[in-house]
């Protein structure tokens, strides 16, 4: 079973506005009635853990779609999940430090309507799900290496 997962932050487009808090619910919502889980929900952040990648990839197709039509900003970062332990009640997954620190570089990289991936869970996309490997660009700036390694991470995104 694969599992990615998922971190998305919301911005309001305009001060004040308060649509954030229903998207962020009403998404929570779709992600549980999809099999996924809510890992953690911190203010305007959500992260999630999925199981179904074409689910996983055209939710947040639609996700940046109604984006641009409410007026509010989505900048998301997925990345395939590697386990590190189970959590004792067995209620949330626990994540490798290398996997949670690539999807919060990942995320701080991406721009507005962007979900940003790397070119690891890209070969992934186009095994499992092809048709969306088109939607994804590689961007001209690479995020930093991180330690141990030598060369910058490529970022692939797909923007909305």
């Amino acid at each position: 079973m694969l599992n990615l997962l998922v971190l998305l932050r919301f911005e309001s487009a305009e001060p004040g506005a308060s649509a954030i808090e229903r998207v962020i619910v009403e998404y929570a919502g779709r992600v549980r009635e999809a099999g996924g889980s809510i890992v953690d929900r911190e203010a305007d952040q959500l992260l999630v853990c999925l199981t179904d990648m074409r689910w996983a990839l055209q939710s947040l197709r639609n996700l940046l779609s109604q984006a641009r039509r409410e007026g509010f900003v989505v900048r998301a970062a997925m990345v395939q999940a590697v386990l590190a332990r189970a959590d004792p009640s067995g209620a949330r997954p626990g994540f490798t430090a290398r996997t949670l620190d690539t999807l919060l570089r990942l995320a701080a990289h991406v721009d507005r309507q962007q979900v940003g991936i790397t070119p690891k869970l890209l070969s992934l996309i186009q095994l499992g799900a092809p048709e969306y490997a088109e939607l994804f660009e590689r961007l001209p700036d690479p995020i930093g290496s991180l330690p141990g390694e030598t060369t910058p991470q490529p970022v692939l995104v797909m923007a909305g």
